[in-house]
């Protein structure tokens, strides 16, 4: 039997080997899922750990020195060599500070350190302190406390008098090599600490003034010998230790030794006391977390693969059944019974599932290893899981199954079939009528619960099969489609021998179409999986630059309206910067931002607002300001009707820093008059409102018009100011007397009547528009009765112009603002906002050095950001769907391949005959062609429109990513018109190829010989 066997398998060599390579590439995939989504789960762990911040993966002790302190140099040795690191910890460092004392005068708290080789790792300009009584402070402090170099600072006791020899700035910016990024990183270990702080106004009951608090004053160590040891304190830091082999496996047991409640630790220099902020335990959870997630978005590659090579071994073995009937029928002729008949017709199937066996699995774990070392850290282990073993011998027991169907439908046909050695043409059968009934039902059922589904939940075992599903039934409705418009078109007149020729044999040769359902299907799996691929892409992209908004992102301690003027004074011309804030308001959270500035700054990702361009969010969001007012004199001139009282206006005006006053000009008596007024407006101001009141800006009683203008500053005609601004009657928190405001002349005319204060704004009436969040539209508060009532702390009343699927820093959940919008006429506590800068790829380096010269820090960049989502573990796994079309598409080609092969003896025969009763050559090869190309065409379209229909409707449903935060954006289903275009030339360019090759070898050897030598 066993020879028989062999012999067969040698006589149909090609189909063979098309079968054997169909089974290997099955159980590699088996294989290649499970390892690589474990060694997947071991390299996030790896650089989950490697990446995070150092105060969340390392340790901080704080040692109070036990006695006098004669050798600060010394002390610091002796507390790196006396302290007991844990075993996951090294490259501990040690830094002896002060703690904060009030300066006198604007100073702020002080606070002096000293660190070995600390302006090796900063940038100096001057030179380091040497000696005692030399100091270097922050380049930004420095500047706003108006020192230079060599002058004296007065500190008090007890630090007394230090000359300043030189200041320093955190090396920051694009600039910066990663690896000197890292090592800066590791040194400073937590970079804020160097960070200036502004002193602050704490809102609640009671208004609290925080003292300032600037950067570390750097010291040489002797400076701090004969200080009080309560003064002083020893901090160490050391960072966790990641071996490359690392298994995932063993973070549990780490994260339990972290999370344990240390104890101090006496050392012979003081008492150690741990206060680290280690947050191990909650890493350790996330990785796991990706673990689980790694291998469930491995699970729709590997199936896929599978039951693409399944579909393809049912027809590839139906053929080889095919081919063995005249066998069979012999041996049904000399008395084999059925048992005997059945293990004939089963050897050569079998015996390629237990050649596939072992090369299946080398190959899968060769393949494993190769992506392993191509897209993974160096040394990450690969482990076998047990699933592993399990899924292989899943696909052994269905590659039998489906050879065990396959030879029953060949031995289901009578001896005189067999005999004959041509199937002869049958109805369906009523069993492959109800599957297919079947089969389309369970689609429908499957498609309309996908849809009524709510978006991002776990993926289920219908997502995974919905696309091969749904391919499976336009595959056969595209095979049936052809078969059924071929007969139709087969019984009208003929306009041509090779169009009549190749309708008959679409209609006729049901074999032909066999192969059209197995191609959908791989077709659409490879539509479906690159699909996928770019889906996840293009969505990790959009939650990187959610976080990441910009090139760039700079953390800043400044108030808002001092990074607001900080970024238009380096960047005049609106070109690199853009200063942002985050709000936690009343009705929701805001992302403030100096919006006119957002095209050149920031990374606005399409996919946020579709149809809409950055440029139109800005046109949407801002409103045009007043002309600018610069001068230190003002002279207005009024003109108030008879017959009412004197009025004082009151004008609200906002300086080039960011501060805002209140000036009052007048009063003005009934008449014609004007009035002069002194203002801090030499550098520019803007004028965000003005009212017509009474003294002191106090209510009073209005009625008439009331022309305001002509308007000059330092004698210069300013009238601009009021002609060119967009006024508007404010319609909050104000008593409001004015019923009407226009421009006319060189001025306002403002018509009131009542008590009260006729209260304008420029640019801001009404709701403000904003950007909201696609979560945050229900809750964005327009807030009649609260923020109208009020011009002070809270939110403005606002409307949404626009929908977004995310917004910078917040993402779904936040609400874009204009600055000018929000603060013009209304007083904001920006001490609230946690404000940052953003800076585009090309900002200037001299910029660049001047945002860390006045302490700002580099928070993130949106480069590090892709790269850090890019290597997550699902978007490691998903890599897969890029291997499994890549093995899907040539699964198909080589199906298709051997397919055409088996055909190609019969085909000659038959353009052999039509050869020798006069049809031209061309004929017979238009005609093959033509056919080829309908049939594969068909698959070819299917498969195209499954693809892209299964990407509508499970992408938006499955995950595709963990969502670590809830400022993430969701996937949003798309379908990538270049991707489908791509993807469509690539599979025509390939069937077509197999088409015109299968013509010509058709055609290349159809003789009349060929007839003789099959009648002898």
């Amino acid at each position: 039997m066993i020879r028989v066997a062999l012999d067969g398998l040698r006589s149909r060599s090609l189909l063979s080997l098309g079968t054997l390579l169909l089974l290997v590439v099955a159980l590699g995939s088996a294989v290649l899922g499970p390892a690589f989504a474990a060694a997947v789960g071991n390299a996030y762990a790896v650089t989950r750990l490697e990446e995070e911040r150092n105060v969340l993966t390392g340790r901080t002790w704080e040692v109070r020195p036990s006695g006098a302190v004669d050798d600060p140099g010394a002390l610091l040795d002796d507390t790196l060599d006396q302290l007991v690191l844990p075993d996951d910890q090294h490259a501990a460092s040690a830094q002896l500070e002060t703690s904060r004392e009030l300066a006198p005068g604007a100073l702020g708290e002080v606070m002096l350190m000293a660190k070995p080789d600390a302006c090796a790792h900063l940038d100096v300009e001057g030179r380091c302190p040497e000696a005692p009584g030399e100091v270097a402070v922050l380049a930004g402090d420095a500047e706003e406390d108006g020192y230079e170099i060599g002058d004296r600072i007065e500190l008090g006791p007890p630090f007394g008098t230090l000359t300043l020899v030189g200041t320093y700035a955190y090396p920051s910016g694009p600039s910066v090599p990663s690896e000197r990024r890292e090592e800066l990183a590791d040194y400073w270990f937590e970079p804020a600490r160097l960070a200036s702080v502004p002193a602050t106004v704490r809102p609640g009951r009671q208004l609290t003034e925080i003292a300032r608090q600037p950067a570390p004053y750097l010291v040489a160590p002797d400076q701090l010998s004969g200080l009080s040891p309560s003064l002083l304190l020893v901090r160490v830091d050391s960072r966790i230790e990641v071996p490359a082999d690392l298994d995932a496996a063993d973070l549990p047991a780490l994260a339990r030794r972290a999370a344990a409640d240390p104890a101090p630790q006496q050392l012979a220099v003081g008492t150690a006391a741990e206060i680290s902020n280690n947050d191990l335990d909650g890493i350790v959870t996330d990785v796991e977390r990706e673990r689980r997630s790694a291998l469930l978005a491995v699970t729709p590659a590997v199936v896929s693969l599978v039951l693409v090579a399944l579909a393809l071994l049912s027809r590839l073995t139906s053929a080889a059944g095919e081919l063995r009937v005249p066998d069979l029928a012999l041996a049904s002729l000399r008395g084999a019974d059925r048992r005997r008949t059945w293990l004939l017709a089963l050897s050569e199937p079998i015996l390629l599932v237990a050649l596939a066996v072992p090369v299946g699995l080398a190959g899968g774990a060769a393949l494993t290893w190769a992506l392993v070392r191509a897209w993974l850290p160096a040394g990450v282990p690969v482990p076998v899981p047990a699933y592993a073993v399990l899924a292989c011998v899943a696909v052994v027991a269905c590659a039998v199954a489906v050879c065990v169907l396959s030879t029953r439908a060949v031995l289901a046909r009578s001896l005189a079939d067999q005999l004959s050695g041509q199937a002869r043409p049958r109805p369906v059968g009523r069993l492959a009528v109800l599957g297919a009934i079947v089969l389309v039902a369970l689609t429908l059922v499957l498609v309309g619960a996908a849809l009524t589904r709510p978006a991002g939940g776990a993926t289920d075992a219908a997502d995974l099969v919905l696309p091969l599903l749904i391919a499976a039934v336009l595959g056969l409705a595209a095979a049936g489609g052809a078969r059924a418009a071929a007969r139709s078109l087969a019984r009208r007149p003929a306009r041509g021998v090779a169009g009549f020729l190749a309708v008959r044999a679409v209609a006729r040769r049901s074999v032909g179409t066999l192969v059209v359902l197995p191609l959908t299907i791989a077709i659409a799996v490879v539509t479906f999986g690159a699909g996928t691929f770019d889906a996840a892409g293009a969505w990790r992209a959009s939650v990187a630059a959610t976080q990441a908004p910009a090139s760039t992102v700079w953390s800043s301690e400044l108030p808002m309206r001092e990074a607001v003027a900080l970024t238009r004074r380096l960047d005049p011309d609106s070109r690199y910067l853009m200063a942002t804030g985050t709000w936690n308001a009343q009705d929701g959270v805001y992302v403030v931002a100096d919006v006119p500035r957002l095209p050149a700054a920031s990374l606005w990702d399409p996919s946020w607002t579709p149809g809409r361009s950055v440029d139109d969010i800005v046109d949407l969001i801002t409103r045009p300001t007043t002309p600018p007012l610069t001068g230190a004199r003002l002279r207005l001139g009024m003109t108030v009707p008879r017959g009412v009282k004197d009025v004082t206006v009151e004008m609200r005006l906002r300086t080039a820093g960011g501060d805002t006053f209140n000036a009052y000009v007048g009063p003005f008596a009934p008449g014609t008059s004007t009035a002069t007024e002194r203002v801090p407006c030499g550098r520019g101001c803007t004028v965000e409102g003005l009212a017509l009141a009474g003294p002191a800006g106090l209510p009073t009683d209005l009625a008439g018009d009331y022309v305001v203008g002509p308007l000059a500053a330092d004698g210069a005609d300013a009238s601009e100011v009021l002609t060119g601004g967009d006024w508007h009657l404010v319609d909050e928190g104000v008593t409001q007397a004015a019923q009407d405001v226009r421009v006319e002349g060189d001025g306002l005319v403002v018509t009131a009547d009542g008590t009260g204060k006729a209260a304008l704004t420029s640019g801001s009436g009404g709701l403000r528009p904003v950007v909201a969040g696609r979560e945050a539209v229900d809750r964005l508060g327009r807030v009649a009765a609260g923020a109208a009532t009020s011009t002070v702390g809270g939110p403005p009343p606002s409307e949404a112009v626009v929908v977004a699927e995310s917004l910078p820093f917040l993402g779904p959940q936040g609400v874009l603002i204009d600055y000018a919008v929000l603060t013009t006429n209304r007083t904001v506590f920006e001490e609230e906002f946690e404000v940052r800068v953003l800076a585009s790829a090309d900002t200037p380096e001299q910029v660049t050095e001047e945002l860390a010269r006045r302490g700002l820090t580099v928070e993130r960049l949106f480069q590090q950001e892709r790269e850090r989502l890019d290597g997550t573990a699902y978007a490691l796994a998903l890599r897969l769907y890029l291997v499994a079309s890549v093995l899907v598409l040539l699964m198909a080609v080589a199906g298709l391949v051997v397919t055409t092969a088996i055909q190609l003896p019969g085909r000659r025969m038959d353009a052999a005959a039509l050869s020798v009763v006069g049809v031209r050559r061309r004929s017979v090869l238009s005609s093959v062609a033509v056919e080829q190309v309908v049939v594969l065409g068909a698959a070819g379209i299917a498969g195209l429109l499954a693809g892209a229909a299964a990407q509508l409707i499970v992408l938006g449903r499955i995950t595709l990513g963990r969502v670590e935060e809830a400022s993430w954006p969701r996937v949003v289903a798309r379908i990538d018109p270049a991707l489908l275009s791509g993807t469509a030339l690539v599979v025509a360019v390939l069937l077509g190829t197999v088409a015109l090759l299968s013509a010509w070898a058709t055609v290349r050897r159809a003789r009349g010989a060929s007839l003789r030598e099959k009648a002898r």
